[in-house]
């Protein structure tokens, strides 16, 4: 702890500001409709992302992970994850060294293995608990769901104003919203029947990259 209560002193009151300042108005207007609260939500998440969770947290963290039980998906797991009170920095619905096991991550170090799996997944945590939404299938519907070898096209929103677009296109993936593509099952058009992650929740999303 008095490893995070120095990192957080040693951070100017100007990049705390940028952090935070569009997350509290956000939270201030939260009577305007989801979706134009969404530029708000989207520098938040990429300042904490990028700067919070890589610059200042990512590379000590590992040094507090701890072999623990957790779910995804309805299945028990056990591995090793950081603590609750770094929960906004790990993975919610695998260990850190998920990485090593499915090949993204490479290296004789368990340690820098374990810091280049949350620099993968920076503030993964972050856009679940803070930033995320409650997913009631229910509530959420699929306006559009096609794809091809070559695009894939995913449009969905709930009663609330929360929506998810995933789209492949030209060789780039979008993903805007928050991650309702993760409980559709393609195969029965239906949502899936358990949780991701230890809870009902649909983490936020503003990414394009490389398909």
């Amino acid at each position: 702890m008095d490893v995070l209560l120095k990192a957080l002193q040693v951070v100017p009151l100007s990049v705390w500001a940028i952090v935070l300042a569009p997350l509290l108005l956000a939270l201030v207007l939260e009577i305007l409709p989801v979706p134009l609260l969404f530029p708000a939500f989207a520098a938040t998440d990429m300042v904490f992302s990028n700067v919070v969770a890589v610059v200042l947290v990512n590379w000590w963290a590992p040094l507090f992970a701890v072999n623990t039980k957790y779910s995804d998906r309805g299945v028990e797991k056990t591995g090793y994850k950081l603590p609750a009170w770094l929960r906004w920095f790990d993975t919610f619905d695998a260990d850190l060294d998920q990485g090593v096991r499915d090949g993204s991550i490479a290296g004789t170090s368990t340690y820098w293995n374990r810091v280049k799996w949350l620099n993968r997944n920076s503030a993964y945590g972050f856009s679940y608990w803070a930033i995320g939404t409650v997913f009631i299938p229910q509530a959420w519907r699929v306006i559009r769901y096609e794809e091809t070898a070559e695009q894939l096209t995913f449009i969905a929103v709930s009663k609330d104003g929360h929506f998810n677009v995933h789209v492949t296109r030209f060789g780039l993936r979008f993903k805007l919203g928050w991650k309702a593509w993760n409980y559709y099952d393609k195969l029965t058009g239906q949502w899936q029947s358990q949780p991701w992650g230890p809870e009902w929740r649909a983490p936020f999303v503003f990414s394009i990259s490389l398909a």
